[in-house]
């Protein structure tokens, strides 16, 4: 479908978001702001969730160097209208009447506004003030759109004539070329300029699991680190990852950081995304050791990911040691000739677009410069239908929604309770997250807002009505209209996990009021449970064994709140059995399931309150299937990108435990081998020992 629009006429689209990462504290705000020429205050400023900065700074498409943008001639419609008149098709140049081309100017790019058209880029896109663009696909060219539209739609006229009141297209094709010679005709110079989008990613612990919403291929990274301490180096006062009994070092965090970026992006194109170590705080370094603590810490780098399965992605050969604190550090201009030339080597840089799209992004756009965040599906698909210049089909509609989600220009789920409204404005979810996944310092003030919060964050569970309150406060009152679509997303992103109850006498489901918030949790296991009651005695166990060392907080995160959907927390010594990266559910009366991190395992252990031989093998292979199978869906969940195949190989395999827990055997060998005898304990294994975890085969084989 996109194949045959861009046949009809496209553009090339040049945008990169850079996602700017790493632990908390390491200077990365203050490098986004000396990259966007902004000043860095004094102090320290953590970051409240994720930054987000655009329409400060891009790159001249010809001469590759770095523009700044004056902020006062930012506007996001002619952003669209710029990109668009950057490129054409050569047909459809041929068709327009070509006019004198322009004398270049000598300006420089960031110019004061014209007081005539302070809506206007000073980046001017194009070498003639003619209209370059084709927008040749008009509804009479496709009446099966609006007669599809009309006739799904009949039966809710009144309501359509309704919106229609409502709904008025600005976006001519009149009104498209003024606007666009508009733009032409407002600079005093000529230039091609992409833009330069950058992610600032907060670094505290709470933050982690939110990230996914945000992260895609298609863009660059730049995992940042405080090149003053050595890279094992103990990083106090800080929490660690769930089950990660490691000592917090820089080398850890780096690792995170590289296994998340690689979990949530797709591979689509080999080696993409790119992700750029850049080191931060050379001021604390005298200026006749940088040179040699600048080979120390990238050679550690290197070491650190010598073997890693992403290693194609690391960008090693550029070791940039910055002071984030100084505008005038040449690393600076470095790194911004590093993020330049990673940019222009992207697949995505200069991507081509259906021209049949931009008179639907410019209606969107001028709803976002208005305000809006949410439309209905109904208005996007009146939106799409009443316009002069472009109408899609409805399955072409779908696919845009799909692809605009893809570049994260939207937020669009296409499942059964999401499909019925568009986040139009990306940066809402930004502040959903932000208004209840926060780091205790960013708590609201007010008493009964920190009486929920400590809440939260004592047992992991917020109410209802609590969310409710959380946004009935000024910076988020714009969630309150769509507040159960809201909830449905928080849950279908598992940031909210809600704990299913059932009325034992009819079987229907109960209304649920509470929800957990898995990544609030940061308290460790302080129970007896582990040591009293999982024991070799009493229970078996299998681990889901990840490839890298750090696994994602987010997936073990989805998987507990999976748990949660499916059983009853377990309550022991007075205390409701969830932790950070460990949870305890009650499966029967006799029968308790254990999930925890362990390094870069997900243990899973079934225990039986008298004696693991009379654990039901049913519900050990039950339990065990119904987890792999849920590892598998939040597994596809994080390669899951529009019109790209999902990897056939998963980046978890199974392994069994010996009979003292401790030792473990791949799946796929104790599957194969008769006995085998563990390291340790040199206990004797047979075949037999594992069936309990696979009654499926034991049918086969009868």
């Amino acid at each position: 479908m996109l194949d045959k629009l861009l046949g009809s006429g496209s553009y090339e689209s040049f945008d990169m978001r850079c996602m700017v990462t790493g632990q908390f504290a390491v200077g990365k705000s203050s490098l986004v702001k000396l990259l966007v020429g902004d000043n860095v205050p004094e102090g320290r400023q953590p970051t409240d969730g994720i930054s987000l900065i655009e329409g400060r700074c891009g790159l001249d498409i010809e001469t590759r160097s770095w523009i700044m943008i004056d902020p006062a001639t930012y506007n996001a419609l002619d952003v669209v209208y710029n990109k668009v008149l950057m490129t054409s098709e050569e047909e459809d140049e041929s068709k327009q009447t070509k006019t004198p081309e322009k004398p270049e100017s000598d300006a420089k790019p960031v110019d004061s506004p014209n007081k005539d058209d302070t809506h206007s880029l000073k980046s001017e896109a194009t070498r003639s003030t003619d209209f370059p663009v084709n927008l040749s696909i008009k509804p009479s060219i496709q009446p099966q759109a609006a007669q599809s539209l009309s006739l799904q739609m009949s039966s809710g006229e009144s309501k359509r004539q309704q919106m229609k009141k409502k709904m008025t297209t600005k976006m001519t094709e009149k009104e498209i070329r003024k606007r666009m010679e508009k733009v032409l005709k407002s600079g005093k110079y000529k230039m091609k300029v992409g833009r330069l989008i950058f992610w600032d990613f907060g670094g505290q612990y709470v933050y982690y699991t939110t990230h996914q919403t945000f992260m895609t291929f298609r863009a660059l990274f730049l995992v940042v680190f405080d090149g003053s301490k050595r890279l094992n180096e103990e990083v106090t006062d800080v929490l660690c990852f769930p089950g990660q009994h490691m000592t917090p070092t820089p080398a850890v965090f780096l690792l995170h950081w590289v296994n998340s970026i690689l979990t949530y992006c797709k591979v689509v194109y080999a080696g993409i995304p790119k992700i750029l170590f850049v080191a931060t705080h050379k001021d604390k370094i005298p200026v006749e050791d940088v040179e040699t603590r600048r080979a120390l810490l990238y050679s550690e780098v290197d070491e650190l990911f010598r073997g890693h399965e992403g290693r194609n992605h690391l960008v090693l050969d550029k070791q940039i040691f910055v002071n984030a604190t100084d505008k005038a550090d040449q690393e600076i201009e470095d790194l911004k000739k590093a993020i330049t030339e990673l940019t222009f080597d992207h697949p995505c840089w200069g991507e081509r677009m259906p021209n049949a799209w931009v008179p639907l992004e410019l209606e969107i756009a001028e709803l976002v410069a208005a305000g809006k965040q949410i439309l209905s599906l109904e208005e996007v698909e009146e939106l799409n239908a009443i316009g002069t210049v472009s109408v899609l089909d409805l399955e072409q509609l779908h696919d845009f929604l799909n692809f605009q989600h893809s570049l994260g220009k939207i937020v669009y789920f296409d499942t059964q309770q999401l499909r019925e409204y568009v986040i139009i404005n990306p940066l809402l979810m930004v502040e959903v997250m932000r208004s209840f996944v926060t780091d205790k310092l960013f708590w609201p003030k007010m008493r009964k807002m920190q009486e929920i919060f400590r809440r939260m964050s004592d047992s992991g569970m917020i109410c209802r009505e609590d969310m409710y309150n959380i946004w009935e406060q000024k910076d988020f009152q714009a969630i309150i209209p769509y507040k159960e679509f809201i909830f449905n997303i928080l849950i279908h992103l598992d940031i909210l996990a809600e704990q299913r109850r059932y009325d034992t006498a009819t079987g229907s489901r109960l209304p649920v009021d509470n929800f957990f918030v898995p990544c609030m949790v940061t308290e460790r296991n302080t129970t007896s449970f582990m040591d009293k009651e999982c024991t070799p005695e009493r229970a078996i166990c299998l681990a889901f064994v990840f490839k890298g060392t750090v696994i994602p907080p987010a997936l073990p995160n989805r998987l507990i709140s999976a748990c949660l959907s499916m059983w009853t927390l377990k309550q022991y010594e007075g205390r409701k059995l969830i932790f950070s990266g460990f949870i305890v559910v009650s499966f029967d009366k006799a029968h308790d399931i254990v999930v925890c991190v362990e390094g870069n395992k997900i243990i899973l252990y079934v225990v039986h309150k008298t004696s693991a031989g009379l654990i039901v093998p049913d519900i050990a292979t039950g339990v065990k299937e119904c987890l792999v199978t849920t590892m598998v869906r939040i597994s596809d969940f994080y390669q899951s990108t529009i019109n790209v195949k999902r990897s056939p190989q998963l980046p978890f395999h199974l392994d069994y435990s010996c009979s003292k827990l401790k030792c473990f055997i791949s799946e796929e060998e104790a599957l194969q081998t008769n006995e085998w005898v563990c390291d340790k304990h040199k206990l004797t294994h047979r075949a037999g020992d594992w069936l309990v975890w696979n009654q499926d085969k034991v049918c086969e084989l009868r």
